[in-house]
């Protein structure tokens, strides 16, 4: 069922890395305009939406519960003055949760993930069942993230990867 999304998931976290590759940690808090994702934030942001496939497979959370508050639906798109994780944790947390996420979910009863998830901000989505909601998190959530990544380093004036 997930065989297709954990590659996917695999090559998103390797360009995740890609794409910091050589950013020192001190600027992952540049914004650009009102609105606008941290690099930090979205880091941090990746890691702590792990813990919503975690929810769905019935599994313990991971991430911390500051991070959560600080980064998480509803917080400020910048980074958090006082919670700033560095980048080179940020990302053995990203890349170790998700491959726990992704063996998980190879084994998970079909059954259970085919009941609705109860995650109230995608309601009206396509998005209906645990299976759906953990395959958005490993592709289509991350993906997203790694776009507005990409924006943010063409505003610091890094060139294009390719």
């Amino acid at each position: 069922m997930f065989e297709s999304m954990i590659s996917l998931n695999a090559f998103n976290r390797e360009y995740l890395k890609w794409m910091l590759d050589g950013i020192p940690d001190k600027e992952l808090d540049s914004t650009f305009g009102e609105g606008s994702h941290s690099a930090r934030w979205i880091l941090v942001h990746l890691a702590i939406a792990v813990d919503y496939g975690f929810k769905q497979l019935d599994m313990p959370t991971a991430a911390s519960k500051i991070w959560h508050k600080a980064y998480g639906p509803g917080s400020k798109p910048a980074s958090n003055a006082e919670i700033r994780p560095i980048k080179e944790k940020l990302l053995a947390f990203i890349d170790e949760q998700y491959l726990k996420l992704c063996e998980a979910a190879l084994k998970a009863d079909v059954a259970k993930l085919n009941v609705p998830h109860a995650v109230q901000l995608l309601e009206s989505t396509p998005i209906k069942t645990k299976g759906d909601l953990v395959g958005h998190i490993l592709t289509t959530h991350f993906s997203v993230h790694l776009g507005q990544l990409s924006s943010w380093r063409r505003m610091v004036g890094l060139p294009p990867l390719f």
